[in-house]
C-alpha cells in the first residue's frame, strides 16, 4: 500500500457505508476521518482536522451535504476543498443543485462501485494510477502488436534491443477512458 498523505472525510449517517467507504480509502492509503452527519463534519473540519477532500451523503440528520458544502464554501480557507456528493437517489434535482454549487463529482451510489468511487476521489486530487502491461513479442500476435504501436505512435521499441517492451496506461477523468503508450 503506497502512502498518499492525503485526508479524506467521509460523511454519512449509514454506518454500513461508512464502513466499506472508510476501508477502502485506507486500503488505497488515505488518511480517513469520518462523520455521520453534516454537523459532525463540520465540527471536525472547523475543529482544525481540515481533510484534502469531502465525500458526503445528502440527507442526514442535524445537517445535509448540502448544507455543509455551503458552509465550507462561505469559508475562505475552505471552499477550495474538492467537495463529491455520494447519492443514494440520484435525483436529477440534487445533480442540478451539485453543479449550481460547484461540486466535484456528483457519484450515485449503487451505480458507482466502491473502487470507481476511490478512483475518482483519486482523480480529483491529482492521483493517478498508472498501470505497465509488458508485451512479449514471442508470444501471440506481440510482434505485430509492437509494430503497429510503433507505427501509430511514431515509438522504436525493437524486442532486438533487449529491452522491456511495455503499455504504460493512464486513466483518464472520463470513465473507462485511458491513454495507452508504448515504452522501451
Amino acid at each position: 500500500m503506497e502512502i498518499l498523505n492525503k485526508k479524506i472525510l467521509i460523511v454519512d449517517d449509514d454506518e454500513f457505508l461508512l464502513g466499506i467507504y472508510a476501508k477502502n480509502f485506507k486500503d488505497e492509503g488515505f488518511e480517513v476521518s469520518i462523520a455521520r452527519d453534516g454537523q459532525e463534519a463540520w465540527e471536525i473540519i472547523s475543529g482544525g482536522n481540515v481533510p484534502d477532500i469531502v465525500f458526503t451523503g445528502i440527507v442526514m440528520p442535524r445537517m445535509t451535504g448540502f448544507e455543509l458544502i455551503a458552509k465550507m464554501q462561505a469559508n475562505p480557507d475552505l471552499s477550495k476543498i474538492p467537495t463529491a456528493i455520494n447519492s443514494h437517489r440520484g435525483r436529477p434535482e440534487d445533480r442540478e443543485l451539485a453543479q449550481e454549487m460547484a461540486v466535484d463529482d456528483f457519484i450515485i451510489q449503487g451505480f458507482t462501485t466502491p473502487a470507481e468511487v476511490v478512483r475518482r476521489i483519486k482523480m480529483l486530487l491529482g492521483i493517478q494510477n498508472v498501470y505497465k502491461i509488458t508485451i512479449d513479442a514471442d508470444k501471440y500476435d506481440g510482434q505485430m502488436f509492437i509494430n503497429l504501436l510503433n507505427k501509430q505512435q511514431g515509438a522504436t521499441c525493437d524486442p532486438a534491443d533487449g529491452k522491456e517492451i511495455f503499455l504504460e496506461i493512464k486513466p483518464k477523468t472520463e470513465k473507462g477512458e485511458f491513454k495507452v503508450d508504448i515504452k522501451c
